[in-house]
């Protein structure tokens, strides 16, 4: 039996880390967010340690209406931030690209559910 095999198989899993966020996971990000608001952009960010982040902003970044997001990797996963009117909080942890994907695409659908109207 080769028990071997597996268990360094089973340590790989353990150990697993998201692929780094760069210009390939910003463009993917950004071709998403333009089918559900296509003002809104996808910028790659690296702060002074080079670690990066994909900054989503509304076409007016003054807008103190709509949030910024921010997705970044710490550890084993994926984080997605929010940025709103002076506030900052966590709007969750995913383990896998397509989970990151899917929470933004759910945050980004409540900005076009229910617009801001001028009376």
């Amino acid at each position: 039996m080769q028990t071997g095999h597996i268990e360094n198989r089973l340590s790989q899993l353990a150990s697993y880390s998201p692929e780094p966020l760069g210009a390939g996971r910003c463009q993917h990000l950004a071709a998403m967010i333009a089918g559900c608001v296509p003002d809104w952009s996808a910028e790659l960010h690296y702060d002074e340690h080079g670690k990066a982040a994909i900054v989503i902003m509304p076409e007016d970044p003054d807008d103190e209406i709509s949030p910024t997001l921010i997705v970044y990797t710490s550890g084993s996963a994926f984080h997605l931030d929010e940025l709103c009117c002076d506030s900052y909080h966590s709007l969750g942890e995913h383990g896998g690209w397509t989970d990151i994907l899917r929470a933004v695409q759910i945050r980004l659908t409540w900005e076009t559910a229910f617009p801001t109207t001028l009376h």
